[in-house]
């Protein structure tokens, strides 16, 4: 069967025209990528990774990621061969001549032609609304559904307790997110650092990924079915109601999370070092057991020990993808090797390419193997070594690592096997991660092998956000973009000074200096011209999806 699949991937591959001439004559093409987040790498891609492109006819090298690049390639005109672009600066990019039209190439793309039901859509979205009245097709953004379609509980979407360390404390109960507190003072008294001296705490926060707005509160507005894509704005958007108010309405939100972070912090919960630390310092505690839940911003997973928490007031949050995505790869018009940036391009939408990039190559004493069904199932040889909590060994050459990328499938997309590409929401590695005793004393506490499963029994109450409607949304001008950049340089610090104040009356009194000083800048009308322009958003989605 091993030998069957095989041969059928091979002859898809050929019949799909990817590099199959190019590696043939031995050639290989080199482009550059600039991608949308600090963790593809820099430089070419060597080791397993580079093989991978190779043996399709391509050399990779990585343009470092941050916002001043991609503003300092769009100022000078110097763009990467293959690069992502937001809304705004993609119609810049195509306004000024920088990129490409790809309407040509795409008959080029046989892995996006195979999936013309979801591509398609976005496309005539794209010419539509996204080409600055050209009609041209100038970027290809993600299609597909969320992760979430996939996944057997919330993702990240919850409170995942460090397991060991509160079923020592005895599952002490709450109902409310405040009644948190004792229960984690509770866990950090029975447990007060890790074996290695670690000490423990319950939020282990971070400001490295605060753009537009205090990236932190994201992990109480998922637990309260709140949205905070328009944070930026001023905007608290209700997922469940689909409707929004300004960050300072009484009763906010937004305000009761900073004051459950203050609290935190003055029950000696936060880590002090929050405030300098990254989020992979911050991962990098949670992963060695210091941390005594894993929240939305800086998750706990299961595979480390953590599991979710069920509380009175939980309303889970959980995204759709959108069909129609306002930003995404383009070809710069300076490409020498426009063929080569289309091929790489349509190895990001391959099925059998996303499952190896993902999950590595298949094999019994690999990660994955492809069952007797021909469904992709974790190995025993990957499981005893998570068992272990040790990596696989694998040759240099074999080794592969490009995963924390976006790719034009999301991890959402159940192909043609019935399961993801990634093999972090295979049913085998939830079966795997849910087979441990901690996992098994998870499942005796709820009855429930998965929180999923409770959520759907129970019928308990959950938001689901559509963000078909965000593609509508009216891309911010100059003068917007400048007035949300004064509001985030209040906002943001103040957030942090809240919660680390000494006292209530300081915690008060940064609260009110903040919205006097966002006041003064006018957020009324940025929250009123936001709300304004969801709801012309919604209505134009709605038209298209009747």
């Amino acid at each position: 069967m091993k030998r069957i699949l095989t041969l059928t991937m091979a002859l898809s591959l050929a019949c799909s025209g990817l590099a199959v001439a190019a590696e043939a004559e031995g050639e290989v093409t080199s482009i550059t990528y600039f991608g949308v987040n600090a963790n593809a790498g820099s430089g070419e891609l060597t080791g397993g990774l580079g093989k991978f492109f190779e043996d399709r006819g391509l050399s990779i090298e990585v343009v470092p990621y941050s916002t001043e690049k991609l503003q300092a390639q769009l100022a000078s005109g110097d763009l990467a061969d293959v690069i992502w672009l937001p809304q705004q600066e993609m119609l810049t990019a195509a306004d000024s001549g920088l990129i490409i039209p790809l309407d040509e190439y795409i008959d080029d793309m046989p892995n996006i032609q195979a999936h013309a039901d979801l591509f398609d859509p976005s496309f005539a979205f794209a010419r539509e609304y996204n080409s600055n009245d050209t009609g041209n097709l100038y970027y290809i953004g993600q299609v597909g559904p969320s992760m979430l379609n996939v996944a057997a509980d919330t993702e990240r979407n919850a409170i995942k307790m460090n397991w060991e360390i509160y079923a020592e404390a005895g599952y002490p109960e709450f109902s409310t997110l405040e009644e948190i507190i004792p229960v984690m003072k509770k866990m950090q008294e029975t447990r007060p650092q890790t074996e290695d001296g670690l000490p423990t705490y319950g939020m282990n926060l971070f400001s490295d990924f605060d753009t537009d707005h205090f990236w932190n509160m994201n992990s109480i507005y998922c637990l309260l079915g709140k949205q905070e894509t328009y944070l930026g704005w001023g905007v608290e958007y209700d997922v469940l109601t689909q409707t929004g108010t300004s960050i300072f309405a009484d009763g906010s939100v937004y305000y009761r999370g900073l004051k459950f972070m203050f609290e935190m912090n003055q029950a000696g919960l936060v880590d002090p070092d929050s405030l300098s630390q990254t989020r992979s310092t911050a991962w990098e505690k949670i992963h060695s057991g210091a941390a005594l839940a894993g929240w939305s911003g800086d998750p706990g997973w299961e595979s480390d020990g953590y599991y979710p928490v069920v509380f009175d007031e939980f309303l889970p949050t959980y995204s759709t993808a959108s069909s129609f995505p306002t930003g995404g790869y383009c070809i710069s018009s300076t490409c020498e090797n426009v063929e080569a940036a289309v091929q790489f391009l349509d190895i990001l939408a391959s099925e059998e390419d996303l499952l190896t990039l993902w999950s590595g190559y298949p094999g019994d004493d690999r990660r994955w193997n492809y069952d007797e069904n021909g469904v992709p199932t974790i190995t025993e040889t990957f499981a005893e070594a998570l068992a272990a909590g040790t990596e696989l060994e694998l040759p240099a050459d074999e080794t592969i690592n490009f995963w924390n990328i976006t790719y034009l499938l999301s991890s959402g997309y159940v192909h043609e096997y019935g399961t993801s590409y990634n093999y972090t929401l295979f049913p085998s590695y939830y079966d795997y991660v849910y087979s441990s005793d901690l996992a098994k004393d998870w499942t005796e506490l709820y009855g429930y092998t998965y929180l999923r499963e409770l959520i759907e029994d129970k019928e308990w109450p959950v938001a689901n956000q559509t963000e078909g409607f965000a593609a509508f949304l009216t891309a911010d001008d100059d003068v917007m973009l400048m007035t949300k950049a004064a509001l985030k340089d209040i906002i943001v610090p103040g957030s942090w000074r809240m919660v680390f104040a000494a006292d209530e009356a300081e915690f008060e009194a940064v609260w009110n200096e903040m919205k006097e000083k966002c006041e003064s800048l006018g957020i009324d009308d940025v929250v009123q011209y936001k709300l304004d322009d969801i709801a012309q958003a919604r209505e134009t989605w709605a038209s298209l999806n009747q």
